[in-house]
């Protein structure tokens, strides 16, 4: 007769469990656990929306940045004094002092540089547009931020009823701090934006040439 073999095979303690689930067996695990649940699906519904929303804004708000700054770093030159053409008045001043014989101890007079009203216009416009469309994009950032601490920070926690408490407490200062309109405030800075970039638009078009921008108001 041969000894009977021990059973190899591990003992499961039914106490443990896997890492960031909860303990079902602690006591109210009953009343929690559904309320969890529950809880869960619908954070994951309004988190994902927000995500999709915010994802969007940030494409077009990137996009719509980078075209703005490129047209900023052209038009604000017209701020500045061109200094090239400044010299060229200077020295054709001389030139014709110089055909005309004359001598003049005294230097040439430089006119004095003024800054055009449309420009100043269409600079303050456009970098109003670029500010806003940079406020959009943090916005955007800071609440895909929020929202993946917002579904987290509950699951690291061990305790079902601690988790419980946890996503009560962030969902009441979700409500407090009025995320919701926060959320749908975002997209109305972009608005604000895009309208002040196509005045902006406009206003330089029509320096350029009256009939076109006849043509871009009416496309508007």
């Amino acid at each position: 007769m041969f000894p009977k073999k021990e059973d190899e095979t591990p003992q499961v303690n039914a106490s443990t469990t896997p890492p960031n689930m909860p303990d079902l067996s602690e006591p109210g695990s009953k009343i929690w656990g559904p309320y969890l649940e529950l809880a869960d699906k619908y954070d994951k519904d309004l988190v994902e929306s927000w995500r999709d929303d915010m994802e969007s804004l940030l494409i077009f708000a990137a996009l719509f940045s980078a075209s703005v700054t490129a047209l900023v770093i052209e038009s604000y030159q017209a701020l500045q004094e061109d200094t090239a053409q400044a010299t060229l008045m200077v020295l054709l001043q001389i030139s014709k002092q110089l055909a005309n014989g004359t001598q003049s101890t005294t230097a040439a007079v430089q006119p004095v540089f003024q800054q055009q009203s449309g420009d100043i216009a269409v600079n303050a416009l456009w970098f109003l547009s670029l500010a806003f469309s940079l406020a959009c994009a943090l916005a955007a950032v800071m609440v895909r931020q929020w929202a993946r601490r917002y579904l987290r920070l509950p699951r690291s926690l061990p305790s079902i009823s601690d988790r419980a408490r946890m996503r009560q407490y962030l969902f009441e200062n979700l409500e407090s701090w009025k995320m919701d309109l926060v959320v749908e405030t975002i997209p109305i800075l972009l608005h604000i934006s895009l309208i002040l970039f196509i005045i902006g638009l406009l206003l330089f078009v029509h320096f350029v040439n009256f009939q076109v921008a006849l043509c871009c108001s009416a496309s508007v």
